[in-house]
């Protein structure tokens, strides 16, 4: 629930009114125009990303530059009730829902292809291994309580966080995320699909496996930790941001 106290607004797209551009509701502007830069991005379930740019005139603030390209490459049409949620400044997840049902798409959920052909895909990664499970030497049980507890460094906004610092026993293997925390903030099935790693506004779509103790990733860590640059001594924070569609807001402390 926690996500949806993020700053969001919705729109009901109207072709004669939202084929160029997206006039951003008012009195979301009053509130946030400090988190609305020039440059913004919107991120589709399925992990794609496009840069939009705002305009700012005496009709209101708009999404101009890119806004044509993002409905086109979505097939956004008449009557398309799309939600913003801001997630970090400039930073907008969009979903669509039909209008007559009020349910998202599945197709914006889905992948362009098997491994999506980039990237930010689930192809399997050399580095980590279908066959890998870390041992109880290497993680132990990661299900104790004892082994989570929230980072005191993170703002309390409400969005749970996990932080894991990269050192030279873990940082070939593959990220484990603690049991406690996923048995505390997300429902267990969830584990059977995808979740999301959001890094300002570049989504990764990430496979996860586990046993009766761990949670890691099985596909997908190897690319994220090279495009992110994650080496020794990285400190990653990683913020729940929606539990339903599991998504997590990813930053870094570098030494």
């Amino acid at each position: 629930m926690d996500y949806f106290r993020l700053p969001s607004f919705m729109k009901k797209i109207s072709i004669e009114h939202c084929l160029t551009e997206l006039r951003i509701p008012p009195e979301f502007v009053a509130l946030h125009a400090a988190q609305l830069p020039f440059d913004c991005r919107l991120v589709m379930p399925s992990g794609q990303s496009w840069q939009v740019r705002l305009l700012n005139i005496a009709s209101g603030c708009h999404f101009h530059t890119g806004w044509s390209e993002f409905r086109l490459a979505n097939n956004i049409i008449h009557d398309d009730v799309l939600t913003f949620t801001m997630v970090d400044a400039g930073i907008f997840h969009v979903k669509r829902y039909n209008p007559r049902t009020g349910c998202p798409r599945l197709s914006d959920l889905q992948e362009e292809d098997e491994y999506g052909g980039s990237d930010h895909s689930d192809a399997p990664d050399v580095n980590t291994s279908d066959d890998y499970v870390p041992s109880d030497t290497e993680g132990g049980d990661s299900s104790e309580e004892d082994d989570y507890a929230p980072d005191p460094g993170v703002l309390d906004d409400g969005c749970p966080t996990f932080t894991v610092t990269m050192d030279r026993s873990n940082i070939s293997r593959s990220l484990e995320i603690p049991m406690a925390f996923w048995r505390r903030h997300i429902r267990m099935n969830s584990l059977q699909y995808p979740v999301y790693f959001n890094v300002n506004g570049d989504s990764w779509f990430i496979v996860l496996d586990h046993s009766d103790t761990n949670i890691w990733v099985k596909r997908g860590w190897r690319r994220f930790k090279e495009a992110n640059n994650i080496v020794v001594g990285t400190r990653c924070h990683f913020k729940l941001i929606d539990r339903n569609e599991v998504q997590f807001y990813v930053w870094f402390d570098r030494e």
